[in-house]
């Protein structure tokens, strides 16, 4: 008798679920499918059933994979300027890509892959928005030198763009391919539940019906998406648009200021209005920085979360405005500046003008005394962000040892010795994507990533080094983020990419100088970041794909077509997100952009760190102990940390937006539903409505953004300025 494997995520099947299976009645979408999601036996089932009926549904579209790559490629730019702004990455894309699906009544099989496509092109930015900025940032921004230098050499810059851009391309199919090892073991035999699938199931149901009434409500969200989008951008150009001229102290971008600043200035107004900011401690700020920011993308993504996430983030930020500024200024704590490593007292940072006596500048130094223990809770968050994430690591061990179980069966073929009956059906074609491409593509790799570096000049050995260990760890570590993905419906890219920075870093400077390779500083640092970047969109791209092959699953497509799909999306994704990638990072060096870029920020501090010690350290080592302990208590010691890194001002709407959408749900959808006797379809529409709005409000504004960006930054960047 044959063992059953047991698994912790199976669930019991239904009575008529069973009857189903055994009489081959069962059918996608039937609902006794939506009640048995996770059992396993129905997984099974739909796979093989896919093999046979999945053939005869021609759901390809190039019409439709074109568009959704299109729109996948906007969201890539719109991702930088979000992730730049914020801290995190929204897969937005998938809705509007749902809508229009639905509005043109495209089959739920169609839908699934033109959403896999876009996706992959929204997606594959990851990377990019998280630790790219850190080179430019290292290598142009007078703040961050260390002993007077920057840690970076300039003269490398120019030649980054087409090796990331590349060797991005390439890790982000690798990161496609090696999930194919793993999807009939986690998404068939033993499927992870992959939380928030079931509502994107449900929405291609919704298109399925093709009802008029459907197809009028799908029409009528993407209208009123279009118009937050108007509106939003209009609302983002009296912001942030540099219309007038002026020279003074109430200048945030350099002689330049937009509609809203000089309304401001008009009314006398300037001390308690900057850029957006409404500000109730005018500078300089003595013991805390208090405003709220009129930023309507933050309170889109608060909705998005609702309110408990939005306030255990929003915790870490009242945390450094209200205790961690105020305790160091009340104890007249140390200042370290890393350029001349030199130490101020906090408290006294407003009497400080930016020269000492001797006429020495210090470029970019605090003049306020609050912002000056910003800057070391800052060195405090990213220290909680590092031992939060660390800690989520070393509470998935027991993770570990499955993932090593399930990858050694899957490439013994597990119970199905045959492969080639696994992946290809004779006189049908290809059901999987060859597993033979796994090898290829981890080939290729290593080969072309190797070119590239070498090409731009970097050391050969190093470089082959180099592409050995991005696609070891790519799989390592990516198997793990895939599983964690799975298992909680979040990646943990902050964590696994700090990991891999510091295992670069570690074999640079400790391994290959045993061997005589010895790099230069600058070398270090930019070949462990740009593979910190390549990292990130390779384990982003296998988390995205986790979830489009459960959906596919249910609606009947074949992961052939669904590898193509998010294949092709990757090309043009990686194109746009590094050349906006470049522009975001160039301004953030040079001052000419206000992003908080927390993670580039983040990853740039914890460089200094291990190059040359240029933090305090017992600040840095406070925050991983409070990282530690957040993780261990409540889970959320990386999100902690990400509140604690950012302004006041810019998580409050955040807050609002978290807590107008509970509000939102107890208030009107759940008793106006209950009073009308609506069903699930008509409450899924009103929910999906208000994603229409909170989208509107982050496109819009990243879309206008960017722009702002592309104004400010281009002349500068061509020395046209």
């Amino acid at each position: 008798m044959a063992r059953v494997r047991k698994s912790t995520y199976r669930q019991p099947m239904t009575p008529k679920g069973i009857e189903g299976i055994e009489k081959g009645t069962l059918k996608w979408f039937d609902p006794e499918m939506f009640v048995n999601f996770n059992t396993g036996s129905l997984e099974q089932y739909l796979d093989e059933r896919n093999r046979v009926h999945g053939f005869a549904e021609k759901a390809w579209s190039w019409k439709w994979v074109l568009i959704a790559v299109g729109i996948g490629a906007l969201f890539a730019m719109v991702n930088q300027y979000v992730g730049l702004k914020v801290g995190m990455v929204v897969a937005g894309s998938w809705y509007m890509v749902y809508l229009l699906g639905m509005a043109a009544r495209l089959k739920p099989a169609s839908l699934n892959i033109a959403a896999t496509a876009s996706n992959g092109a929204a997606m594959i930015c990851t990377g990019f928005v998280f630790t790219f900025p850190a080179i430019y940032i290292l290598a142009l921004d007078p703040a961050e030198k260390v002993g007077g230098q920057f840690l970076i050499n300039e003269s490398v810059l120019p030649s980054l763009l087409p090796i990331a851009i590349i060797s991005v391309m390439i890790s982000g199919v690798l990161g496609v391919m090696y999930f194919i090892i793993f999807r009939r073991i986690w998404l068939v035999e033993d499927p992870l539940p992959t939380p928030g699938f079931e509502a994107m199931v449900k929405l291609l149901d919704l298109s399925r019906a093709a009802s008029a009434e459907a197809t009028a409500q799908a029409k009528t969200s993407f209208r009123q998406a279009m118009g937050w989008i108007g509106a939003t951008a209009l609302f983002t150009f009296f912001r942030d648009f540099p219309l007038f001229k002026h020279a003074g102290p109430f200048s945030p971008l350099g002689g330049e200021i937009s509609i809203m600043d000089r309304m401001a200035m008009a009314f006398g107004l300037q001390k308690y209005y900057q850029a957006g900011d409404i500000i109730f401690t005018p500078e300089p700020a003595k013991v805390t920085f208090l405003s709220v920011t009129l930023i309507p993308l933050q309170f889109g993504l608060g909705w998005f979360m609702k309110f408990r996430t939005a306030a255990l983030i929003f915790l870490g930020t009242a945390f450094t405005w209200f205790v961690v500024v105020p305790v160091a200024v009340w104890t007249h704590a140390p200042y370290f500046w890393a350029n001349s490593g030199e130490f101020f007292d906090v408290s006294l940072m407003h009497l400080f003008t930016g020269a000492d006596l001797a006429g020495t500048i210090y470029e970019g130094i605090p003049t306020s005394p609050a912002f000056a223990a910003y800057s070391m809770a800052r060195v405090m968050a990213i220290g909680c962000i590092l031992g939060g994430g660390l800690t989520a690591l070393v509470k998935m061990l027991p993770v570990f040892k499955t993932v090593f179980r399930d990858v050694l069966s899957s490439m013994q073929g597990g119970e199905e010795k045959n492969l080639k009956k696994a992946f290809y059906i004779p006189g049908r074609g290809w059901y999987e994507w060859p597993a033979s491409h796994i090898w290829i593509v981890f080939s290729l790799t290593i080969v072309l990533v190797s070119i590239f570096f070498i090409v731009g000049g970097f050391n050969p050995i190093s470089s082959i080094v180099f592409s050995i260990l991005l696609v070891f760890l790519t799989f390592l570590l990516g198997a793990i983020a895939v599983k964690v993905m799975g298992e909680t419906g979040t990646e943990p890219v902050s964590a696994t990419s700090f990991l891999v920075l510091l295992i670069l870093m570690g074999v640079f400077i400790l391994v290959l100088p045993v061997f005589g390779i010895r790099m230069s500083e600058s070398e270090i640092i930019v070949m462990s970041l740009v593979g910190t970047t390549v990292f990130g969109a390779a384990i982003s791209m296998s988390g995205d794909v986790v979830m489009n092959f459960k959906i596919g699953l249910y609606c009947g497509n074949r992961p052939h077509d669904l590898v193509k799909a998010i294949t092709i999306g990757i090309v043009p994704g990686a194109i746009v997100s590094g050349v906006f990638a470049v522009v975001f990072s160039y301004g953030l060096g040079v001052g000419d952009l206000n992003l908080p870029a927390p993670q580039a920020h983040a990853f740039s501090i914890f460089v200094k760190a291990i190059i040359e010690n240029a933090i305090q350290l017992k600040i840095f080592g406070a925050g991983i102990l409070i990282g530690i302990v957040l993780e261990l208590l409540i889970g959320m010691g990386t999100a902690f940390g990400l509140g604690m890194y950012l302004p006041l001002g810019l998580q409050i709407p955040m807050l609002i937006g978290g807590a107008s959408r509970d509000l939102w749900e107890k208030k009107y959808l759940e008793p106006t539903a209950k009073a009308n006797n609506w069903g699930e379809d008509k409450k899924t529409f009103k929910i999906m409505g208000t994603y229409m709005m909170a989208t509107g409000l982050m496109v819009g504004e990243a879309i206008l953004g960017t722009f702002v960006a592309l104004w400010i930054v281009l002349p500068s960047l061509f020395g046209l300025g």
